[in-house]
């Protein structure tokens, strides 16, 4: 009976997988063990799971009763089993939407420069939403909208339909990892600290001048390989590698461009060619970006009031 207390709990951990992601961002993962066992037992439970996780990121009844009893849960026990499967839970029911370290320069500016950026950033995140809106998005017809595994690789039901996923202020369950329930009830605040960390942070656009934040932000929204190419195509960027994260040698190039050419002839070529890829609702949004060239002398403005 305990036994089978413990898979039925299992299974509809397993069935609540499927139906939200079949992949947990690991930020959650790691916050569930935080949250369920004891400091001296947390390492060794993350690196069971990690062992016991397919190339899906999923773990089968067999191997999370592994993890649990790494952990000292006793699954033959009815306490045992109830704790297993409220750890599975809490995976299924934990978002994380900020990441790293970085989040304090969001949250607590103390610097002018910090409290300018934070400003040219919440532009460009409010031009996200204007495009983007701030309801769930269903629409199959989007690719974002799919449920993937951990590379990013659409999965499907036992018949070979993709999964379907949704999309909330322009954060899709695809490429944010995060589960149906965690996209469905992200607030726009979360969404904030969601693109501060992973993107702002992440891939180092925090080291570009300030000029050209406000475009690259809102540009990275539609992939942030994209606009690192992007960059170095408006830049004329050879020799600083490759890559979706703006190291210092290409902050650098940027900084050069604007100050020979200034920051409109920045903002005019880096969405146009942005636009020259797209479709006319896109192509729309790419060129309205334009409008943001003046984010950060708005932002210097208020912050010095």
């Amino acid at each position: 009976m305990k036994r089978t207390f413990l898979i039925f709990c299992l299974m509809t951990f397993s069935l609540l997988n499927r139906a939200n992601s079949a992949y947990f961002y690991a930020d959650a993962v790691d916050a569930a063990i935080q949250d369920s066992f004891p400091a001296d037992l947390q390492s060794t439970v993350a690196s069971e799971y990690e062992a016991q996780m397919d190339q899906n990121g999923e773990i089968d009844t067999d191997g999370f009763e592994q993890v649990c009893y790494a952990g000292g849960y006793d699954v033959s026990t009815l306490n045992g089993a109830e704790n297993c499967a409220a750890f599975a839970n809490k995976i299924t029911e934990t978002c994380v939407y900020a990441t790293g370290k970085g989040l304090p320069y969001y949250t607590n500016p103390t610097t002018p420069e910090e409290k300018i950026r934070k400003c040219v950033f919440d532009k460009a995140i409010d031009y996200v939403l204007v495009w983007d809106g701030r309801t769930v998005d269903r629409r199959k017809e989007d690719k974002g909208n799919r449920i993937c595994d951990k590379y990013g690789k659409p999965l499907t039901d036992d018949k070979g339909n993709e999964l379907l996923g949704v999309s909330k202020f322009g954060i899709t369950t695809c490429a944010s990892g995060l589960s149906v329930h965690c996209v469905e009830n992200m607030t726009e605040n979360q969404a904030r600290q969601y693109y501060w960390t992973r993107f702002y942070r992440k891939y180092g656009y925090y080291k570009l001048p300030v000029e050209a934040l406000a475009a690259v932000m809102e540009l990275a929204v539609g992939g942030t390989g994209t606009v690192a190419s992007e960059l170095r195509a408006t830049a004329n960027i050879t020799e600083c590698g490759t890559g979706s994260v703006i190291n210092d040698c290409m902050a650098e190039a940027v900084k050069r461009f604007i100050d020979e050419n200034g920051v409109d002839a920045f903002y005019k070529t880096i969405t146009t060619l942005r636009a020259d890829k797209r479709g006319a609702r896109s192509k729309a949004r790419a060129l309205g970006v334009q409008e943001l060239s003046n984010a950060h002398i708005e932002c210097q403005a208020s912050v010095g009031d």
